[in-house]
C-alpha cells in the first residue's frame, strides 16, 4: 500500500491531464448506460405489440453509440499521452538521480540491474498507469452508477444479486499472496539474468578465448527456464483466479438474478424488456467491472516489485555530496595536501590508515605496491569518489569536501586503467573532456596524445564511429583517444591510472612523451607496474596494506634499498631476460 501511495504522489503532477481523463472516464461510461435502457423500451414495446417510433429508436441508439466512439477515441488517446510523458519524467528521474550516486552504488548493482530498473520497471508502471489507472476509474464510475439504476429498477432484485460479492473477496484473497510472491520471485530471476547477460555479452572475447560458448548457453538456458517457470505458475495462477471469478459472476449471479427475476416476470411484478435490461447492467456494467477490478488487483501484485525496485532506487541518498555551504573551488595551483587519511569501505576494515603526504604545486607523485596496498583508493580520494573517514584531503589548502563537487572534478583529469570509449565519434569522445571545446582545440588534444595521424588515416577521420563501420582501434589507439580526451579537459591535476598499461614499448614511448609535455606545470599523480615510466618522479610512494612504507626521488630509493629498490631490480631483471631473449630468436 506504500508503494502505492507513493505512485499517486508520482501521478497526481499530471493533475490538468488527470482531470481530462477523469471527465472523458465519466462521459464515456455514462453514454455506455443508456443503452440497456432503449433496450428494455424496444422489448416490452415489442412484447405488448404497442406502436413506437423505429427511426427515433435507431437514431437514438446510432446517436448514443457514436458519441460512446468519439469520447471513448479522446479518452484512450489522452491516456497514452499520459502513460508515454509518465514513463519519460520517470525514466528521466531515475537516471538523473542514479548519476548523483557514488561509485559505491555502481559497484554493488549489476549494469542489466540498473538497465532493467530505468526500462522494464517504468515500463510495467505505465501498464499499471494508462491501462490499470483508468479502468480502475471507469469501473468506480460505472459501479456507482449502475449500483443506484438497479436499485432504482428493482430494489429486491438488486439485492440478490450482491449475495455472490463474499465469494469474489474470498477468491481474491485465496490468490493474491501467491501472485504477489511470484511476481517478486520473477523480478529478482529476471534480474539476475539481465545482469549476468549485460556481463557474458560485454566479456564476449574472454567466453570465446576459453572456449565457453556452449556452458554459457546452458548456463543462460537456465536462468531462462527458471524464469519461465515462474511466469508460467504466476500465469497460471492468475488464470485461476479470473476463472473462478468470471464464474462466480456470469454463472453463480446471473443463475441467481434469472431465477429470481423469472418468478417476478411469471408474476407479473416485472415486464420482460426491464429482466433483459437488469441481467445487461449486472453482467456488463456490475459484475464486468468488479472482474476487471480483480484484474487490476493481479496487475498492482505483479507491479509491486518493479514500484519496490524504483523506489529503492529513488531513495539511495548519495552519501559523496555537496556540504551545505559549500563553495565553487577556485582556479587552484595543485598542492595536495593528505593529513592523518583513513579510509574503509566496510565498517572496521580499514584499508588506507593514517597516510599523509604533502604535494607541492606541479610535482610529478608516483604510487608503487602491490594490488590491494591502497594505490587506487588514494587517487579515488583526491577526486572525492569516496570521502576520508578521518584525516582530510585539501588542495591550495581546501578541504575537498568544504568544496563544491563538480567545481573541483573539473579540475582534476583522469585517465584510467579501463579504457571506456562511448559509440559516438571519435571527436566526441575526445570532445567529452571539454564540451564547448571547438574542433581546433580537439585535434590538438589528439596531437598531443600521438593519436592524430591515426585518427586522419580512417576513412571519416574524426567523425568515424567507435564501435560501428568496422573501426578496429588497438588497446594502445583507444588508451591514446581518452589521454586526448583529459588533456583537452586541461586539468590542473592530472590523474594516471596505470594509464599506459595497455600500450607496447614503442607506443609507450610516444605517450611518456606526450604525457611529459602535458604534466608540465601540473600536479600529477601516477599509478604504474612499469617501474621505467616514473623514474623522473619527484615523489614516489611505496605503499603496502594502506600505509605509506617509503617515500623519495627513485635514485632516493634505490640508494636506500628497500622495497622499492627490490621492485626495481627485480623489474630489471626481466628485461634484460626478456632482451637476451628476443636476441636469441
Amino acid at each position: 500500500m506504500r508503494n502505492l501511495t507513493r505512485l499517486f504522489g508520482e501521478v497526481k503532477r499530471y493533475w490538468g491531464i488527470l482531470l481530462c481523463i477523469l471527465l472523458l472516464t465519466a462521459a464515456t461510461a455514462g453514454l455506455g448506460l443508456p443503452g440497456p435502457l432503449i433496450i428494455r423500451y424496444l422489448v416490452d414495446n415489442l412484447v405488448e405489440r404497442k406502436p413506437f417510433n423505429i427511426p427515433l429508436f435507431f437514431g437514438l441508439y446510432v446517436g448514443v453509440s457514436i458519441a460512446s466512439s468519439l469520447v471513448g477515441a479522446g479518452l484512450s488517446m489522452t491516456v497514452t499521452y499520459l502513460g508515454q510523458r509518465f514513463k519519460y519524467d520517470m525514466r528521466r528521474k531515475l537516471y538523473a538521480h542514479m548519476q548523483t550516486l557514488p561509485l559505491g552504488f555502481f559497484e554493488k548493482n549489476q549494469t542489466g540491474k540498473l538497465m532493467s530498473n530505468i526500462t522494464n520497471d517504468v515500463a510495467t508502471l505505465d501498464q499499471l498507469i494508462s491501462g490499470g489507472f483508468v479502468t480502475l476509474v471507469s469501473d468506480l464510475v460505472t459501479l456507482t452508477a449502475v449500483l443506484i439504476i438497479v436499485f432504482r429498477m428493482n430494489a429486491y432484485l438488486a439485492a440478490w444479486s450482491l449475495v455472490v460479492f463474499p465469494l469474489y473477496i474470498a477468491n481474491y484473497l485465496l490468490h493474491i499472496g501467491r501472485i504477489k510472491k511470484r511476481a517478486d520471485e520473477i523480478r529478482e530471476e529476471r534480474d539476475v539474468m539481465l545482469g549476468d547477460l549485460q556481463e557474458k555479452l560485454a566479456g564476449a572475447m574472454v567466453v570465446k578465448s576459453y572456449a565457453k560458448e556452449r556452458f554459457e548457453v546452458r548456463q543462460f538456458v537456465g536462468q531462462t527456464r527458471n524464469l519461465l517457470e515462474l511466469n508460467v505458475d504466476q500465469g497460471m495462477m492468475g488464470t485461476r483466479m479470473w476463472t473462478l471469478a468470471e464464474f462466480i459472476g456470469s454463472g453463480l449471479g446471473i443463475a441467481v438474478i434469472m431465477l429470481i427475476g423469472g418468478r417476478q416476470v411469471m408474476a407479473g411484478s416485472l415486464s420482460p424488456g426491464s429482466l433483459i435490461a437488469f441481467t445487461s447492467f449486472i453482467t456488463g456494467y456490475l459484475y464486468g467491472p468488479i472482474l476487471r477490478l480483480i484484474q487490476i488487483n493481479d496487475q498492482i501484485a505483479r507491479t509491486n516489485a518493479a514500484l519496490t525496485r524504483i523506489f529503492g532506487t529513488l531513495d539511495t541518498e548519495p552519501n559523496i555530496k555537496d556540504r551545505p555551504g559549500a563553495v565553487a573551488l577556485p582556479t587552484i595551483t595543485g598542492a595536495v595536501e593528505y593529513d592523518n587519511v583513513w579510509f574503509e569501505y566496510e565498517p572496521g576494515q580499514p584499508v588506507i590508515k593514517g597516510v599523509s603526504l604533502s604535494v607541492r604545486a606541479g610535482q610529478m607523485v608516483a604510487f608503487v605496491g602491490q594490488s590491494g596496498s591502497g594505490k587506487t583508493t588514494m587517487i579515488n580520494l583526491l577526486s572525492r569518489h569516496y570521502d576520508v573517514a578521518d584525516g582530510a584531503i585539501t588542495v591550495d589548502g581546501h578541504d575537498l569536501r568544504d568544496v563544491q563537487l563538480a567545481s573541483l572534478r573539473r579540475q582534476v583529469g583522469v585517465v584510467i586503467q579501463e579504457t571506456v570509449l562511448f559509440n559516438t565519434t571519435i571527436r566526441e569522445n575526445i570532445r567529452y573532456g571539454r564540451l564547448e571545446a571547438s574542433d581546433t582545440e580537439v585535434e590538438e588534444a589528439a596531437r598531443a596524445a600521438n593519436i592524430a595521424h591515426v585518427i586522419e588515416a580512417l576513412p571519416r577521420g574524426y567523425e568515424t564511429r567507435i564501435g560501428e563501420e568496422g573501426i578496429k582501434l588497438s588497446g594502445g589507439e583507444k588508451q591514446r583517444i581518452a589521454i586526448a580526451r583529459a588533456i583537452l579537459s586541461d586539468p590542473r591535476i592530472l590523474v594516471l591510472d596505470e594509464a599506459t598499461s595497455a600500450l607496447d614499448s614503442e607506443t609507450e614511448t610516444q605517450i611518456q612523451t606526450a604525457l611529459e609535455r602535458l604534466m608540465e606545470g601540473r600536479t600529477s599523480f601516477v599509478i604504474a607496474h612499469r617501474l621505467s615510466t616514473i623514474v623522473k618522479a619527484d615523489i614516489i610512494v611505496v605503499m603496502e596494506k594502506g600505509v605509506i612504507r617509503e617515500a623519495g626521488s627513485h635514485q632516493e630509493l634505490l640508494e636506500r634499498g628497500g622495497i622499492y629498490a627490490g621492485l626495481y631490480l627485480q623489474q630489471f631483471e626481466v628485461a634484460l631476460d626478456q632482451q637476451r631473449a628476443e636476441r636469441r630468436t
